[in-house]
């Protein structure tokens, strides 16, 4: 038998593959059938990028959205809205990355930058660290690419 440090890499290698290259299961609730149901939100995309391809879709109706509590949901939010975020995330997307290689990329100006930003990012759920590097969780690329338009002028 292997010993269990091996069994857990092996694992882990096997859980990010699969990650990196499955579709992730479109989340619908059923339709209404009360006089309240006016309509559905939907966000959707289907990406492929340098560091996997994504399908992801996800449906709400209206009146869910209405009703339920935005605190969590804000709070998403607030942890990119800061330019230097939204330079990492953009660098994430094409390629996970280290500290240090954010530093020599010039998008933070020191270490400690880096760990402050990526402290938001992370304790919103936007990145991830995996063997010293961070990176986007695959279900978070649609939602993240889908605030970014939405945010553009309409």
């Amino acid at each position: 038998m292997q010993p269990i440090e091996t069994r857990l890499s092996d694992l882990e290698a096997r859980v990010t593959a699969l990650e990196q290259t499955a579709s992730l299961e479109p989340t619908t609730l059923p339709a209404s059938d009360d006089k309240t149901h006016h309509g559905t939100v939907t966000f959707k995309g289907d990406v492929e990028l340098p560091t996997g391809t994504y399908s992801y879709e996800w449906i709400r109706p209206t009146a869910w959205i209405a009703d339920q509590p935005w605190d969590d949901a804000m709070d998403r939010i607030a942890a990119l809205a800061h330019p230097v975020r939204g330079a990492i995330l953009r660098h994430l997307l094409a390629t996970p990355a280290s500290v240090t290689e954010l530093v020599e990329s010039e998008l933070v100006s020191s270490t400690g930058t880096a760990y402050h930003h990526l402290k938001e990012l992370q304790a919103a759920g936007w990145v991830r660290k995996q063997g010293g590097m961070f990176e986007i969780p695959p279900a978070r690329v649609i939602p993240l690419m889908a605030i970014v338009i939405a945010g553009e002028d309409h």
